[in-house]
């Protein structure tokens, strides 16, 4: 498989957002207060488990993490701030975009239709948008598990191929891509150790796997010359 024979990236939420980041900072105050042991993995379980029980109910991103925040608070025997949970609602639309996300989406965006997968709780895409330089060519916001007819109209409206775009995802338990077996598919395994784009996994023709969107910019323009 070479990227460069693609005419579009389906780009998952997550490869250019920190969310566990984010919903970490926002929910360790609730560990530290509580007597229960709570570690990293299970704010993040938790934190899945909520969104899905709460999204058909809530009104807004905002609404849903404040009431996620509370549901929490409750569960680990703790009295709800309501002023943190206001905080943490606040919060999704602010929450990190990786340091490399902004420049290669504009190196990318030369090259490829850029297409957005977004979750399916508790996203503001717009606050997302407005903070890159691109503007994506197609959004898909799923209203329900199946997102795929959404996506097969988002590609029509710009008239891709199906086969002609490559989906990029994320290493979240969650991510949106991750049910997806019979099609090539690039995953991004974010790591601060080392650059993959010279790694066996990043040369090896039946993968494609980087631990950056500025490590595949990278792999791209290698594949250019190549």
């Amino acid at each position: 498989m070479k990227i460069t024979q693609y005419q579009a990236l389906g780009l998952s939420y997550a490869t250019l957002v920190d969310r566990e980041r984010g919903i970490l900072e926002g929910l360790r105050p609730l560990a530290v207060q509580s007597a229960q042991p709570v570690d990293d993995h299970q704010l993040l379980d938790a934190y899945r488990d909520l969104s899905q029980q709460l999204a058909p109910m809530a009104s807004s991103p905002a609404a849903l993490h404040g009431q996620l925040y509370q549901r929490l608070a409750r569960q680990l025997l703790l009295i709800p701030d309501w002023d943190a949970s206001v905080a943490f609602g606040n919060a999704g639309a602010h929450w990190p975009i990786y340091e490399d996300a902004p420049g290669a989406l504009q190196y990318l965006g030369k090259f490829y239709r850029l297409i957005l997968i977004a979750p399916r709780q508790g996203i503001d895409i717009d606050s997302l948008t407005c903070r890159l330089p691109i503007t994506f060519d197609a959004i898909v916001q799923p209203i329900d598990d199946d997102w795929r007819p959404a996506l097969a109209q988002a590609l029509q409206t710009i008239k891709v191929s199906r086969m002609d775009m490559l989906p990029v995802r994320s290493s979240e338990p969650d991510d949106p891509w991750n049910s997806l077996v019979d099609f090539p598919l690039c995953t991004l395994r974010r790591s601060q150790a080392q650059p993959w784009n010279l790694s066996n996994s990043a040369l090896d023709a039946k993968r494609c796997e980087y631990a950056s969107l500025a490590d595949m910019a990278h792999a791209h323009q290698r594949a250019l010359r190549a």
